[in-house]
């Protein structure tokens, strides 16, 4: 068994305490923010700050290739600092660069010709578009730097493909009632980009976008509720348009597999969606991600151990265990005792699971960090 802890690198202030904690844990690696968005922290244990806002759509390593339109941003912390070198420069570690791709505002912002568009023609600027040549690029270009440059063991990629809409801008309003099918129908990207390569499909995507927009309009007016199974069954542009999006996402993860030193795993973060059956929606083929990859880390965030281990078996319907990773959230929203973590990774273990990470060093409270110690330590058996 593998055991990783999520960090972020503002919350790594003495390397060599901060490491001997993790490992006094049971834990072997670090997944450390290489690339990461805007967000608002409470920080229970960190010695500087209880609650950190940190820098949007930057990037924490010093890029050293020469990029194209779309141009990484170093945070301000990391051109004082490079916590990612000085990590990967110690043997008592092992270390993965957690790298969110097209979730970044600020690049959306600067360039609102690359991002997302819904049926109705609305910019998202917090979600970079997958089908546009520059942003692919970009994606590429940012992995084998990290790759070529930092002692790394894996990369982890986060939201390589579309984002849902509720994934997400910050500091959001809705008056109306939150739906499935409202999400996934404002979430689905019709950019020329994406209308191009849909039409080379012989997907009516024009057609699509004009039902759908109807179909809002008449929801937002006060009509009836809509079924997202119903479309997607009904549909059959819809659902060709689904397997066209998951086709630009497999191939710009696997442009990436090509791009980066293979002796640097490539793992793809399976979704942010929950359960990982709504994957498509983000443009996720779970199965074909696995095969151009080194495999999945999934995100399995549920309310019980029972509901933890049938969404691992779902996917494990589909991708082999050992190519398998998980992340767990020991504690808050996801555990309320220390046994919850025990019985999830047993019931795990029993899948055939051997790879686990933990979310997150600086956002878990020190209790919860000691149920991991304790649990990973054999203190709390879960074998």
């Amino acid at each position: 068994m593998t055991a990783a802890v999520y960090a972020y690198p503002w919350n790594l202030h003495d390397l060599d305490a901060d490491v001997a904690r993790v490992r006094a844990m049971g834990v072997d690696e670090i997944s450390l923010g290489a690339s990461y968005h805007a967000g608002k922290f409470i920080h229970p244990g960190d010695p500087k700050a209880r609650v950190y806002f940190p820098e949007d759509g930057k990037v924490y390593f010093r890029p050293r290739k020469a990029y194209g339109i779309v141009q990484p941003q170093v945070s301000s912390l990391t051109t004082g600092r490079d916590v990612l070198a000085e990590l990967c420069n110690r043997d008592d570690v092992a270390v993965n660069a957690w790298t969110v791709l097209l979730h970044n505002t600020r690049l959306g912002m600067k360039h609102p010709d690359l991002g997302v568009r819904n049926a109705f023609g609305d910019a998202y600027p917090y979600s970079l578009c997958p089908s546009q040549p520059e942003v692919r690029a970009y994606a590429v270009t940012l992995c084998a730097d990290l790759a070529e440059n930092y002692r790394l063991k894996s990369l982890l990629l986060e939201t390589p493909g579309f984002l849902t809409y509720g994934h997400g801008f910050h500091h959001e309003f809705a008056q109306v009632v939150p739906n499935a099918w409202l999400d996934a129908m404002l979430g689905l990207c019709f950019c020329q980009r994406c209308r191009e390569g849909a039409k080379g499909d012989g997907i009516d995507v024009d057609g699509l976008a004009a039902r759908i927009c109807a179909a809002v309009d008449a929801w937002l007016a006060g009509g009836a509720d809509q079924s997202l199974d119903q479309w997607n069954a009904e549909d059959a542009d819809l659902a060709a348009f689904h397997r066209f999006r998951c086709q630009v996402v497999t191939s710009l993860v696997a442009d990436i597999r090509a791009a980066v030193d293979p002796a640097v795993k490539v793992k793809v973060i399976a979704t942010c969606q929950r359960p990982h059956a709504t994957a498509y929606l983000e443009g996720h083929d779970l199965a074909a991600l696995d095969a151009v990859s080194n495999g999945l880390e999934l995100p399995l965030y549920q309310s019980s151990p029972e509901d933890v281990v049938a969404d691992g078996g779902y996917v494990l319907d589909l991708v082999p265990a050992f190519r398998t990773s998980v992340i767990l959230r020991p504690g808050y929203p996801d555990m309320g005792q220390e046994t919850d973590l025990s019985a999830a990774l047993a019931g795990l273990r029993n899948l055939g699971i051997g790879d686990f990470a933990f979310y997150n060093f600086g956002m878990l409270r020190p209790i919860n960090l000691e149920w991991l110690r304790n649990t990973l330590t054999k203190k709390v058996a879960y074998v």
